[in-house]
């Protein structure tokens, strides 16, 4: 189950511009399906299977939310504040460089609800 906690994790960061994305593209019923899909509790890779999405985008090794690259095996400094699914169904966690703008404007985007804030 930790591996599909990481895939929603995955998923939830990239879905603000797999939105934009599939939305231009004439696509957005069908990634409301699969969000749909993810909240019933069908396995990620299943409910995205159809829409081409790179497996790197959906592991945490390419684009993330805040448009910075994440790389595998780095983790950033505990330094602040830390962004957190509402309610631990995924692995999220995003820090806030101090000073910085909230990471995903403290929303998760799965289930529209505010991120939980954690000491980093």
């Amino acid at each position: 189950m930790n591996e599909e906690r990481t895939w929603r994790a995955g998923f939830c960061s990239a879905l603000s511009f797999l939105t934009e994305d599939l939305e231009a593209d004439g696509r957005a019923a069908e990634l409301r399906a699969a969000v749909d899909a993810v909240l019933a509790e069908t396995p990620v890779q299943e409910a995205v299977a159809g829409l081409d999405i790179p497996q790197h985008v959906l592991v945490g090794t390419g684009v993330m939310r805040d448009g910075t690259e994440g790389l595998p095996g780095l983790r950033p400094r505990s330094t602040g504040e830390a962004y957190r699914c509402p309610d631990g169904w995924c692995d999220l966690r995003l820090v806030r460089e101090p000073g910085g703008a909230i990471p995903a404007g403290g929303r998760c985007w799965l289930r529209d609800r505010p991120l939980r804030v954690t000491e980093a």
